[in-house]
């Protein structure tokens, strides 16, 4: 049986932390002086956006999935 790592190309990778960042600035600015378990979750959305994307983008290991193939 043999794997074959996917993951995406480091722009496209760049490009989704660029939008984890725009995410979490998003949600910063229009819910400033209000705290809540919204904000909380919104934050840590967008943390994990962005530390996926540039896991996938710089890790030598930074495969997104696994495809495997089996050979009959």
């Amino acid at each position: 049986m043999s794997s074959f790592k996917v993951r995406p190309s480091k722009p496209a990778a760049i490009f989704g932390a660029i939008f984890g960042v725009a995410i979490l600035v998003f949600g910063l600015v229009s819910n400033l002086g209000k705290s809540g378990g919204f904000l909380w979750l919104w934050v840590v959305a967008g943390v994990a956006i962005i530390a996926f994307n540039l896991w996938a983008a710089f890790s030598r290991n930074g495969a997104t999935e696994v495809v495997e193939r089996r050979e009959r």
